[in-house]
């Protein structure tokens, strides 16, 4: 995926996509968590949440897993940057859907 940066929002914009990664869109939003979990490997609910801004990765994650990604949900119990012990979920990509093009 290749990126340009829109200056005067300060956004980045796929240029593949057309998406603003700063969009609050479901697409927007799934487009993070896979750049994410392409980056880092994993990410947990509470990483989604403070770290690019989605509120409700479970959902975000069934996308990706409904659109052919397999991702792996290991639970554990980690605190919040407020200091509250939560049982949560991390993501793990396994495989990548293959796309037909």
């Amino acid at each position: 995926m290749t990126q340009k940066k829109d200056h005067a929002s300060h956004n980045v914009v796929s240029t593949t996509t057309g998406l603003d990664s700063n969009a609050n869109s479901s697409a927007a939003q799934r487009l993070r968590v896979l750049t994410y979990l392409r980056s880092n490997g994993s990410l947990s609910t509470i990483e989604a949440r403070h770290c690019i801004d989605v509120m409700h990765p479970a959902m975000r994650v069934l996308e990706l897993r409904r659109a052919g990604h397999e991702v792996q949900t290991v639970w554990s119990n980690e605190f919040t940057p407020e200091g509250r012990r939560h049982r949560i979920a991390r993501y793990f990509l396994i495989k990548e859907a293959s796309y037909a093009g």
